[in-house]
């Protein structure tokens, strides 16, 4: 599923160039990357037609060409729509993706080939401290991830998965090589 997020890695990199203060928020505010992206993406997905409610509701600016398209390595996904959140000083995107398994995942996972990929990604501004945005991740998550600080191109990921034999969950958490927080992306695969 990380194949998803390749695009993004390259793309975040070159964004977050320039060095920026980490900025404290506190847990549950309106500016707490984890707590919104519990409440746009972890706690919503797969159900992406609440997603899309919000972006209405809450006038999230669409997004399009290339910055939407860098949401996704699939060619022909069956949903891809992105938005830019403004909220108080600080800009947030938000993508969210519906294809079909990625060949890999299937090879992994043959039970859930029929099933239904939904990914919502929140890129991060770089304001935030790694660490804080990962202790807030743990308890958002409620266990360990499954692989920790892994180098994908000039960003390090850290993997929580988890599911069944009818779904499967992956939560992915990028920073930088200044630990400053990056993206964060939930997918679940499962058959509709």
């Amino acid at each position: 599923m990380n194949t998803l997020l390749k695009p993004l890695s390259a793309a975040m990199a070159a964004c977050m160039s320039v060095a920026v203060v980490a900025q404290s928020t506190e847990p549950g505010s309106e500016t707490d990357p984890v707590y919104l992206f519990n409440e746009i993406c972890y706690t919503q997905v797969p159900d992406v037609g609440k997603i899309q409610d919000m972006a209405t509701r809450f006038a999230w600016n669409p997004m399009g060409g290339e910055d939407l398209e860098r949401f996704t390595s699939i060619k022909e996904p069956s949903l891809l729509k992105g938005w830019d959140i403004r909220l108080e000083n600080r800009i947030y995107r938000l993508g969210i993706v519906q294809s079909a398994p990625n060949d890999t995942f299937i090879n992994s996972f043959p039970d859930l080939a029929d099933a239904t990929a939904t990914s919502c990604t929140m890129v991060l501004d770089g304001q935030d401290d790694g660490q804080i945005i990962f202790d807030r991740m743990n308890t958002m998550v409620g266990k360990a991830p499954s692989s920790e600080k892994v180098e994908d191109g000039q960003l390090l990921t850290t993997t929580w998965s988890g599911g069944n034999d009818a779904l499967k969950v992956f939560v992915f958490y990028k920073t930088d090589g200044l630990d400053r927080a990056n993206l964060i992306n939930v997918t679940i695969v499962a058959r509709q």
